[in-house]
């Protein structure tokens, strides 16, 4: 083999590595592009943002820092305290309340079996004020009125004796209100206080 043959013959190899190099550099560009445009349609899809690590898991979507910290010698019942209606003139149609009024229908004052804690939450729009109300026998109680965070949610942790429940069927509904409009949702079930 004379010397332009050995030549050639090392110039074969490195023409043969191009069109594979090539080949790798498009296809990890080409999934990258896919990738990203799957992750941007799976968030625009969902509604989340594709950085959504600041959302917290008691909101619809609204930024954990957000959510205002519970004020000391406050609301005994979780919420917030001075809860006031959106500014005059809202033109926000007020929606009915729902949602989970109470986390257990049937808690013992004692604390067992049951626990006598629980949780409530109130959707509503945005901005309304929600307040979740109790009655038995002529008697009324309820949880402190909180105002609904950007997402429509409010949100409660508290014990039956916070409240002033006492044994007994008591009836269990939500009235949000948003400037002059009124709306009220009843609970399905009775709440049942054991002793």
């Amino acid at each position: 083999m004379n010397y332009q043959q050995r030549q050639q013959s090392k110039k074969r190899p490195a023409k043969a590595r191009w069109p594979i190099v090539v080949g790798v550099a498009a296809a990890l560009l080409l999934g990258g592009g896919i990738w990203a445009m799957t992750h941007h349609h799976k968030a625009v899809e969902t509604g989340t943002p594709v950085n959504n690590t600041t959302a917290s898991p008691n909101t619809k979507g609204e930024p954990a820092a957000g959510i205002p910290a519970p004020q000391e010698g406050g609301d005994k019942s979780g919420g917030s305290t001075g809860a006031t209606s959106p500014a005059p003139g809202s033109t926000a149609t007020l929606t009915a309340p729902q949602g989970n009024f109470v986390s257990n229908h049937h808690p013992n004052l004692g604390g067992t079996p049951a626990p006598n804690s629980e949780q409530s939450v109130c959707n509503t729009t945005p901005g309304a004020i929600c307040e979740i109300i109790f009655t038995k026998d002529g008697v009324t109680k309820s949880l402190q009125p909180q105002t609904a965070d950007s997402g429509g949610a409010a949100y409660w942790s508290w014990k039956l004796q916070d409240v002033g429940l006492t044994a007994g069927s008591w009836h269990v509904s939500a009235q949000s209100t948003l400037g002059s409009q009124n709306k009220t949702a009843d609970d399905a079930i009775t709440l049942e206080v054991a002793p």
